[in-house]
């Protein structure tokens, strides 16, 4: 499962690639509001200090700017991949820069219907948000599972990539169930890489238990 960041927060994403478990980083118009660059400065930044992918969203409505702005990010860099919502006029945009072979993750998605289009319509990437569609009384999970059956029994080439959870255990469950993808904010990637108490646990009892062990003569221990 790949494992992607959701962050403007450069020390994070250094540290998650120095770990070697890094994927890629998100964003959408609200992180880069947030971050107080300019679109352009915070992409080279993000670029720069991972070699995955970055994402980046449109912010217009009508397929022909998105496809307009698409084509910019993509050219901006190679490794750009372009987030549209799963509209009747995003699905017009993705197909049309799938066509362009520019990659697209369909985004603020929240049932099965949208992944058939999306999927149909070649994206690269579909990203639910999990929590939204719980707050919506929506089982995210059950959702996830039935956009998994689907994107496998018709063999389309999308992955699905889990977007707006909440904890570790919802990553964890994510992973077991066979998604493709996840991105998480820093909180949920604190989490999920957390030292297990028991790991820690073991490693104070090796400590304490080295500390008798006989003189080493040349090794560096």
């Amino acid at each position: 499962m790949e494992i992607w960041l959701d962050t403007a927060e450069f020390e994070l994403v250094q540290y998650a690639k120095e770990m070697g478990i890094l994927h890629g980083v998100t964003t959408n118009p609200s992180i880069v509001a947030k971050s107080k660059m300019a679109l352009e400065e915070l992409l080279i930044r993000l670029l720069e200090i991972q070699s995955g992918p970055v994402t980046a969203q449109v912010t217009v409505d009508a397929a022909a700017k998105m496809i307009e702005q698409g084509e910019a990010l993509y050219h901006f860099s190679d490794r750009m991949v372009v987030k549209i919502p799963v509209t009747q006029e995003g699905i017009r945009a993705i197909y049309c820069l799938s066509l362009k072979k520019i990659p697209v993750m369909a985004t603020a998605v929240f049932d099965a219907n949208q992944v058939l289009l999306a999927a149909r319509a070649g994206a690269t990437y579909i990203a639910p948000y999990f929590s939204s569609m719980c707050d919506l009384d929506i089982s995210g999970f059950e959702q996830f599972k039935a956009m998994l059956s689907l994107v496998e029994r018709y063999k389309y080439t999308s992955k699905i990539l889990g977007a707006s959870l909440k904890s570790a255990e919802q990553v964890k469950q994510c992973a077991e169930m066979g998604v493709h993808a996840v991105t998480l904010n820093k909180e949920v990637f604190l989490s999920f890489i957390h030292n297990h108490p028991e790991t820690m646990k073991k490693i104070d009892k090796f400590s304490k238990d080295w500390k008798t062990a006989k003189e080493r003569r040349s090794l560096p221990f």
